[in-house]
């Protein structure tokens, strides 16, 4: 039985707070977004990032972006956290930061340009509401990025990587990780339905995601960064 909502959070700030306090935390943080950076860069206007913690992808974004953080965590506002994200922006642009869930963003509808879910539906009370609620504040035909954590790679990601792990050992050639599991541990998970997720996350199967996004969203690209499912969006225009 998954933990409820409110223990997943305290779980997750009890994370951060000792991500805060490591020495790798600049190093570690640069390695999870290096793979977003072009992405980042290429955004403009108004962006909102739903659950966007300390607004650390403002270092990866144009100067003169208005860059909104929505997230309804207190952690961020500690001393630590505050000093550590405003030096990590590093000449981004500052945040706005609202205090508030993903389920329910206190914006009106069509104010933003582009969309940022970083590693935070995998924490939420209800997912699919905080889709919803995405698709309803961005304008038309305005770019977000979904990034979901602990996800279970379909078959055919699972051949993809079995074939790119051979060609690597023949090359060496670089290749892009979908799963982090020694690949018989992984096919056995897959086939027992027993992959394994942090006790902070609430599963996503992508089955669901594809059902929330109907409708909402044209999806541009589908693609695995950073051992991560990456989903590419576009919100689509009401006829």
């Amino acid at each position: 039985m998954l933990p409820d909502y409110r223990t997943r959070l305290s779980l997750m700030e009890d994370w951060y707070k000792e991500l805060v306090a490591s020495e790798d935390r600049e190093l570690m943080l640069l390695e999870d977004y290096a793979p977003h950076r072009a992405f980042l860069g290429s955004l403009t206007g108004r962006v909102i990032d739903i659950g966007g913690g300390a607004g650390i992808a403002a270092r990866f974004l144009r100067p003169e972006v208005d860059y909104v953080v929505v997230d309804p965590s207190e952690v961020w506002e500690s001393p630590e956290w505050v000093d550590f994200g405003r030096s990590f922006r590093a000449g981004g642009p500052e945040p706005e930061f609202v205090k508030a869930p993903g389920e329910t963003l206190p914006f009106a509808d069509s104010q933003f340009d582009a969309a940022l879910s970083f590693w935070s539906l995998n924490h939420v009370s209800d997912p699919a509401h905080c889709v919803a609620e995405m698709a309803r504040v961005l304008k038309p035909g305005a770019p977000a990025r979904i990034v979901l954590e602990d996800t279970v790679p379909s078959w055919g990601d699972l051949i993809a990587e079995t074939l790119d792990r051979l060609r690597w050992r023949i090359s060496r050639r670089d290749f892009n990780v979908r799963v982090s599991l020694p690949m018989a541990e992984a096919l056995k998970r897959k086939l027992g339905r027993t992959w394994p997720i942090q006790e902070d996350h609430v599963p996503i199967p992508e089955s669901s995601l594809l059902r929330w996004l109907r409708g909402r969203f044209k999806i541009v690209h589908r693609q695995w960064l950073g051992r991560f499912l990456t989903y590419d969006l576009a919100k689509k225009s009401r006829s």
